[in-house]
C-alpha cells in the first residue's frame, strides 16, 4: 500500500531547525525519520510552537484567493423578496422568513403560530401529508419550522440539484395550507405535551415568563404558546385566516444558502409568481416595556431565577454595543470544557460560577424584536441557596452599571463576538437564518465585515453607558421553584437603584 505523500525537508528547514537545536542543547539529537522519509519532529525537544522553523518572514495571502462570497436581493412583482449568498457545499438550505408571530395575534386565535409551525410540511392543497414525508425522503431532505414573536421560520436542507423542489415544498407549505381534521387533532396532542414540558427548558421557560411580565401580557407578551384549554380555538378557520392576513408574497422572504441566485430567482417566480401580492397585513400593537414579576411555586429541589431589563430592537443604534456588553458579562454552566472562547472570563464567571459553588447556572442572553428587547440573566441554585444566588446576580448587575469596564475584558469580548459571528455563518442553516431575517427586519443584509467594523469601534465607556440605559428600565423577575428565599420585586429593585 502507498503510503502518505513524501514531504520535501529542505536546507532551510534544517538549518533553522538547527540553530534552535544549538541554542538548547551541546549536541544536536540523531532524528528518527518517519516511514515515508520525512523527520520525526516530536523527537525534537524545547522547539516552542510559537518560534518559525523557516527564516523568511511571514507574508500575507495573495487578494483575491478565495473570492468573498456576495449576497443577492431581487424583489419580485408581487412584492416577494429573495436573497441568497453562495457557498462551496455540495448542501444548499432554502426557506421562507414570514413577518408574523405571536406578537400579532389576538386572544381569539392566541397559539396560532405555534400551531402552524406544528403544521408545517404536512397536507397541503397538492399533496397529502404522506406524500409530502415521502417526496421528501426521496430529496433526502431535513426540514424545520420555527415559531418566534415576530417571524416564522420554515426551512429545508438537501442536495444542491433538489433546490427547485424544495421550493415548490415550501411555497406550498406556506400558501396552501390544508388544515385536515384527524391532522389538526393529532397535532393539538403535540401542542399540549410542549405546554407541559415548557418548564423542563429552564431557560426558554425563564426568558417566555419574562417576556409576559415584562410586557403586561401585550403585544411582544403575548404567550408563544396559548394554554391547553385555548387549543379549542384553533379551528381550521382559524388558522385559514391568520395564513391569508399574514402568508402573502410581499410579507415574506426566500432565502437560500449555497445556490446560485439566479437558479433560486427562476425557482421562485415558478412556485411564487402566481401568487397575488395581497393587501399589506396590519402592524402589530406597539410594545410597551413595564417591568413585572412571575413567581410560581413548584416541588422541586432546583429553582430558577431570572432577572430581565430593558434592551434594545434591531434598529437601535446601541444594538451592537448591547451584543457586546452580552458576550462580556457571559456566564454558562458551573460545568465547562474550559479553553479560548468559552467565556471562562467573563464577569458572570469570574464573579459568580468561581466564586459560589451553589450556582449551578448564571448566565446572560439578549433576546432582540423590532422596536423592543430584553436583556436578561438566568441563575439555577438548588432550593436552599437560591435567595444567595438571587442576591449575588442582583449585585453583578448592578455592578454592570456602575463597575468600569476594564480595556482587556472589553477586549475579549469583542474578540469571541467576532469569533463567534464568523463560526456561526459556516453552518448553512445559520447562514440562510441570517440572510432571511436580515432582509424581513432591514429590507437588507448587512454583510459580517460590516458587523465586525461596528464590533471594533465599541468602547468601554460606550459600553458603561448603555449598561446604565439599560438598567434604568424597571426590573422584571421570574422566580420557578421554590420562592420563599428569593427577595421581594421592591427589594430586589432598590438594590438595583
Amino acid at each position: 500500500a502507498e503510503g502518505p505523500p513524501r514531504v520535501v525537508w529542505n536546507h532551510k528547514m534544517a538549518l533553522s531547525l538547527a540553530r534552535h537545536n544549538a541554542l538548547r542543547a551541546t549536541a544536536a539529537p540523531v532524528l528518527r525519520r518517519t516511514a515515508w522519509g520525512a523527520p520525526d519532529l516530536s523527537q525534537v525537544p524545547g522547539v516552542p510552537l510559537n518560534v518559525p522553523l523557516y527564516d523568511e518572514p511571514a507574508q500575507a495571502a495573495p487578494e483575491g484567493l478565495v473570492p468573498t462570497p456576495q449576497t443577492q436581493v431581487t424583489v419580485m412583482a408581487n412584492g416577494l423578496k429573495v436573497v441568497s449568498q453562495g457557498h462551496t457545499s455540495a448542501v444548499a438550505t432554502v426557506g421562507v422568513v414570514v413577518n408574523a408571530g405571536s406578537r400579532f395575534e389576538t386572544p381569539a386565535n392566541a397559539g396560532t403560530s405555534y400551531m402552524l409551525q406544528l403544521l408545517a410540511f404536512t397536507s397541503t392543497g397538492s399533496r397529502s401529508h404522506f406524500k409530502m414525508v415521502r417526496d421528501l425522503e426521496t430529496m433526502n431532505a431535513q426540514t424545520a419550522a420555527t415559531a418566534g414573536r415576530e417571524q416564522m421560520i420554515y426551512s429545508a436542507t438537501a442536495l444542491k440539484p433538489h433546490a427547485k423542489d424544495l421550493v415548490e415544498v415550501l411555497a406550498e407549505t406556506t400558501l396552501e395550507g390544508n388544515f385536515v381534521e384527524w391532522e389538526l387533532a393529532e397535532k393539538k396532542a403535540y401542542y399540549a405535551n410542549d405546554i407541559a414540558d415548557l418548564a423542563s427548558n429552564p431557560l426558554q421557560f425563564v426568558t417566555e415568563k419574562a417576556h409576559t411580565a415584562g410586557y403586561s401580557g401585550s403585544s411582544l407578551g403575548s404567550p408563544l404558546m396559548c394554554s391547553a384549554k385555548g387549543l379549542a380555538n384553533l379551528t381550521p378557520d382559524v388558522l385559514g385566516s391568520f395564513m391569508e392576513t399574514y402568508y402573502t408574497p410581499s410579507n415574506m422572504v426566500l432565502a437560500a444558502a449555497g445556490l446560485d441566485h439566479d437558479e433560486l430567482v427562476k425557482a421562485a417566480e415558478s412556485a411564487f409568481g402566481t401568487v397575488p401580492a395581497g393587501k399589506a397585513p396590519p402592524p402589530p400593537p406597539k410594545a410597551q416595556y413595564t417591568g413585572g414579576e412571575y413567581r410560581e411555586v413548584v416541588d422541586s429541589d432546583i429553582t430558577q431565577f431570572g432577572l430581565a431589563f430593558e434592551g434594545v430592537g434591531w434598529m437601535d443604534p446601541d444594538f451592537v454595543p448591547v451584543c457586546v456588553l452580552n458576550m462580556l458579562m457571559g456566564g454558562g454552566a458551573s460545568f465547562s470544557a474550559g479553553g479560548p472562547g468559552k467565556g471562562m472570563f467573563s464577569r458572570l464567571y469570574v464573579n459568580v460560577l468561581n466564586k459560589h459553588a451553589y450556582a449551578l447556572n448564571a448566565a446572560t442572553s439578549n433576546a432582540v424584536h423590532s422596536d423592543s428587547g430584553l436583556f436578561l440573566v438566568h441563575g439555577t441554585a438548588p432550593a436552599s441557596h437560591v435567595g444567595a444566588l438571587a442576591s449575588v446576580l442582583v449585585e453583578e448587575m448592578a455592578a454592570m452599571g456602575g463597575k468600569p469596564f476594564q480595556a482587556d475584558e472589553v477586549l475579549r469580548a469583542k474578540n469571541q463576538l467576532k469569533s463567534s459571528l464568523h463560526m456561526n455563518l459556516e453552518s448553512s442553516g445559520i447562514l440562510f437564518e441570517d440572510l432571511g431575517r436580515q432582509v424581513a427586519t432591514y429590507g437588507k443584509r448587512i454583510n459580517p465585515d460590516e458587523l465586525c467594523k461596528q464590533i471594533d469601534a465599541v468602547t468601554p465607556e460606550k459600553l458603561s453607558e448603555v449598561a446604565k440605559r439599560i438598567l434604568k428600565s424597571p426590573p422584571t423577575v421570574v422566580v420557578h421553584g421554590d420562592i420563599t428565599a428569593v427577595p421581594s420585586y421592591p427589594i430586589i429593585a432598590k438594590n438595583l437603584s
